[in-house]
This record gives structure tokens, C-alpha cells and sequence, in this order.
């Protein structure tokens, strides 16, 4: 099911100030994005005006600004108009335009960037670099429940969840939910439980081994409603054959929907090598970060493994923001044949219909070829969910 969202349009600082005030009165509702076009550029207003702007934009939207319309060719002041965005709410890690929580009362700060003009490569948050480059911010909650399939979702549950941004994102459009979120990483757990969670919020942070059952078992007895448990950008690859074959059998035993987000339909001899994923801002800061293959990382076709790290550098040096050993490439068709040993009901994200669709069925008009795409499994019966298949592929 297609989201709908409300985009208003200011061409000129005084058309801005006219919506503004509309939204501040109650005169009009919050649009989800404002879109700032012609005169109306950020980018000319003094640092402190700027601020005070963008400070209004935040409290009067649900999900930010789109400024195409600014063009800075100067690296020195892109970086400063950069950092004053992004500490002043929003952010720019998704291709929708400069995001905030959704309605969120909170300013969050995402200049990563500050600290190391000050401290260098070892001042570098590790987790704001990882989720400037590999977050996902494009898909929410909000897009997997409002799906036919999982419509009846009220708790969300994320294993292996690191900087758990699907959960922190997802409270601020579904805050009656239940969400449930599992790492065994302490600092990344520290990191999200101090973060600004709405006050009623219905949360926990367990510290746990996501392979041991009777964790689920512990996690069925805190579910509300039906459960959506998720992994993502493919942290399950750290697993081996037995591992994940295992994680399908017990999470699915003890969650309505296990969800995977998968890699691109590619072979596993293409991934290797360096990827750079250096962001403009990195760029004009003075450092870069690339994916690099270790040394003895080559993929191995006949094993889809391969090793290699995310590592930031500068003409100092470099720093090894985290490493990734042991890291095996788990194909759809892979997923999909340790489902069917499961006897598993295994489904992808048809991104342009919005809707999960049995991996049965016709594909030629998705795009799974060329974008990343999230593989649910279940052992639920999808032959009928209100008097209708659940999972064919009209929109």
C-alpha cells in the first residue's frame, strides 16, 4: 500500500514565511515535506538567520525540506552549510531530501563531521559514520505494516540490532507499538536507549544471543498483537550455514514475520575489491571511507565468503571503523531454498507495488534486479487473509 504524503511548495523566503506561519497558528495542517524552490535558498541566509529558519522548518513538518535549488561550489562553505543542517535536525543519509524523525519534538544532532575537524580520524563516532554510509532511512516500519500481509503488526522486533534505527525511526510513526530490539553489542545498546525515545514508548533493549531459543521464547511472551522482527543490511551474513539455518527455524517459531534485508541479485566475485563510500561532506572535511577487501578476502565462489572492513582515512593514516570476518554472502536463492527445507513461506519487497509478493510469482515488473530488496519468511498460512490471496501482486 502506497504511502501518501503532502509536499508544500515556497518559491521565494516570502511564501516560506507565509506556510510558516499558517503551521504555527493551526491555521494548516504539517506537510510531510516542505520544498524550497527558486529564490527560496537556504544557502544565502547568514549562518544565525539560517539557523533560526531551520529551527521553524523542524517544528513544522513531519519529515523535513527538499532544496535541490542549492548549489555551493565552494567545498569550505558546502561543509559549513552541511553542518548547519544537520545540526539543526536533519539529515541528508536518504534520497528523499533533508530528513528528521518523523514529527519528532526532538532537534537530533547528525554532524558527525564536527569531531573530527577537532579530533581527527580517532575522534570519528563509528556509529554515525556506519549509518551515514550504510543506515536505512528510504524503507520504515511504516512501509512493511501498511502492507496487506502484515497490517495486523503491533510489535516490532529487532535482533541483531546495533544503532536500532529501524525500531528508534519507527516509534516516531507507530508510537503504540511494542518494540523489542536485541544485540550483544553493550555500547550500541548504551548508544539507543539514551537516545530521544518518545516518554510512553514501549521498548527493550536486550542484550542476548539471537540464536538461543529460549530468547525467542522470552520475545513471543513480551509481543503485543501479531510481530515483525527484522534484520538489516545484511548483518545475518555473518553467520554460517548452520547459524542461519538455525536463526530461520527458531525465529519463525516464535515471530508472525522474520525479515532479511538482502544484498543485490549479483555474484558473490562482483563484491569484492573496494568500494568507496565516501559522502560529499567526508570529501570536503578532508578524509574518505571505502569498504575494503582484507587481504586474504577475495570472495569465494564456491562458499560466497569473503572478509573485509569499513575503514575511514586521511593523509594521516587510517582507522578501521569496524571489520567484517567471516562474512558470507546469503543470496535470495540461498534464503529461499533453507526456507523451503523449513517448509517456510518465503516473500520479497515489491518496492514499486508496496507489497511483500511470494517469490513464486511473476517478478519481471520489480525491481529486484537493481535495488536492495528485504526477503520476509513465515510459517503462516498466506493461502487466505480476509476472503483474498495475501500475496499476489496487483497494487
Amino acid at each position: 500500500m502506497l504511502i501518501e504524503t503532502t509536499t508544500r511548495v515556497a518559491n521565494s523566503f516570502e511564501a516560506l514565511e507565509q506556510a510558516l506561519t499558517k503551521i504555527e497558528k493551526g491555521e494548516e495542517e504539517k506537510p510531510d515535506w516542505l520544498r524550497l524552490q527558486s529564490r527560496c535558498r537556504l544557502d544565502k541566509l547568514a549562518l544565525e538567520e539560517r539557523k533560526a529558519l531551520l529551527s521553524r522548518i523542524h517544528s513544522s513538518t513531519l519529515r523535513g525540506f527538499k532544496a535541490s535549488n542549492v548549489k555551493i561550489r565552494d567545498s569550505r562553505e558546502r561543509l559549513e552549510f552541511w553542518r548547519s543542517v544537520t545540526s539543526s535536525g536533519f539529515h541528508d543519509f536518504s534520497e528523499l531530501g533533508w530528513m528528521k524523525s518523523y514529527n519528532s519534538p526532538f532537534v537530533e544532532d547528525y554532524d558527525y563531521i564536527g569531531p573530527y575537524l577537532e579530533g581527527g580520524l580517532g575522534a570519528l563516532d563509528p556509529y554515525a559514520v556506519y549509518s551515514a554510509v550504510l543506515g536505512t532511512f528510504d524503507f520504515t516500519v511504516e512501509d512493511f505494516v501498511n502492507t496487506r500481509l502484515c497490517k495486523n503488526v503491533t510489535t516490532i522486533v529487532e535482533p541483531m540490532a546495533g544503532t536500532a534505527e529501524f525500531a528508534y525511526q519507527g516509534h516516531f510513526l507507530r508510537p503504540d507499538f511494542r518494540y523489542l530490539m536485541i544485540d550483544l553489542d553493550e555500547d550500541a545498546q548504551k548508544r539507543v536507549l539514551t537516545q530521544n525515545w518518545l516518554p510512553d514508548t514501549q521498548k527493550e533493549y536486550l542484550h542476548a544471543d539471537i540464536l538461543d531459543e529460549s530468547l525467542w521464547s522470552q520475545v513471543k511472551s513480551m509481543a503485543v498483537g501479531e510481530s515483525l522482527a527484522y534484520i538489516g543490511k545484511q548483518s545475518h551474513h555473518i553467520f554460517d550455514a548452520k547459524q542461519l539455518f538455525r536463526l530461520l527455524d527458531v525465529a519463525t517459531r516464535h515471530v508472525d514475520y522474520l525479515m532479511l534485508e538482502t544484498p543485490q541479485l549479483v555474484t558473490v566475485t562482483e563484491m569484492g575489491g573496494t568500494d568507496d563510500m565516501t559522502r560529499t561532506e567526508m570529501e570536503d572535511a578532508g578524509f574518505e571511507t571505502e569498504l575494503v577487501e582484507d587481504d586474504d578476502g577475495e570472495p569465494n565462489p564456491f562458499t560466497n565468503l569473503m572478509h573485509f572492513h569499513l575503514v575511514s582515512s586521511d593523509q594521516t593514516g587510517n582507522r578501521k571503523i569496524f571489520g567484517y570476518r567471516n562474512w558470507t554472502v546469503w543470496s535470495q536463492p540461498i534464503l529461499v531454498t533453507l526456507a523451503r527445507l523449513l517448509d517456510l513461506e518465503a516473500l520479497y519487497y515489491h518496492s514499486e507495488n508496496h507489497e511483500f509478493v511470494t517469490v513464486d510469482e511473476d517478478w519481471d515488473d520489480s525491481d529486484v534486479e537493481e535495488e536492495v530488496t528485504f526477503m520476509l519468511f513465515t510459517r503462516r498460512d498466506l493461502k487466505k487473509r480476509d476472503g483474498r490471496p495475501i500475496a499476489d501482486s496487483a497494487p
